[in-house]
């Protein structure tokens, strides 16, 4: 398994994931930054909320489908598939490997985010008063929301040639989130609105029970139950796939 992660490792462009780990998290803080004449924890709190909307709900999620195609695309090149396959080793440990690589690029994604927000906010005037557990917990849960659409995403990207496809299937589930996001009867349910509510601090839970900034409901059911039926079915496909080219 460590000798497959490796190899994962060393065939991803790393020159694009870095950019796109810098220059995404960079884009949704800036767009959003402004000098404020509020400073203390209330502002950092505000600041925070503002900028993780567009965050979580459009820029992670795509994310997870951009990183899933660049994953599985030179095995997609050339008959790369059957070459990789050929060699000793298991299936199941090649698809772990990918998913293990997607889940540690969106990890660092997501420590960016929060890095550039903390040196944008000082920059900005917010001062003193950074609420750090905030900030923590909500990359926590949002990390573990996007798991699932990662699991599902690198799914369609093993089975898919085309880049574009799965990139425009991600895109269509990902666009109607921010609206099933404001909805307290569908956004605890869609999937693909999880990121934002779990990073939101105001979303989430909608109560004093929330686990990890989601409703222990929505956390079971639809992230941990999401995680695992996206993760079975996408390795029992993988491992039964006949890859003819």
């Amino acid at each position: 398994m460590l000798k497959v992660l490796r190899v994962e490792l060393m065939k991803l462009q790393w020159w694009l994931v870095g950019l796109l780990i810098v220059a995404g998290p960079g884009v949704s803080v800036l767009l959003d930054a402004r000098p404020d004449q509020e400073t203390g924890v209330d502002a950092w709190q505000i600041a925070w909320g503002q900028v993780t909307v567009q965050y979580a709900w459009l820029f992670y999620p795509l994310l997870a489908g951009v990183l899933a195609a660049l994953l599985c695309r030179p095995e997609h090149m050339g008959g790369g598939w059957k070459q990789l396959l050929a060699l000793p080793v298991s299936r199941s440990n090649v698809y772990l490997a990918k998913y293990v690589v997607l889940a540690g690029v969106l990890a660092a994604t997501n420590l960016a985010f929060g890095g550039i927000f903390v040196l944008t906010g000082l920059a900005t005037g917010l001062g003193e008063g950074i609420p750090f557990s905030t900030i923590g917990l909500s990359l926590l849960a949002g990390l573990v929301a996007v798991l699932p659409l990662a699991a599902v995403q690198l799914w369609v990207s093993s089975r898919w040639k085309s880049f574009g496809a799965s990139l425009a299937l991600n895109v269509c589930f990902t666009l109607p989130a921010i609206f099933a996001a404001q909805s307290s009867e569908y956004g605890p349910w869609y999937p693909w609105a999880q990121p934002v509510l779990a990073m939101s601090p105001f979303a989430g839970g909608l109560g004093g029970d929330s686990v990890l900034n989601v409703s222990p409901m929505t956390l079971w059911v639809v992230i941990v139950g999401g995680f695992v039926v996206a993760m079975i079915g996408g390795l029992v496909t993988f491992v039964r796939a006949d890859f003819a080219g």
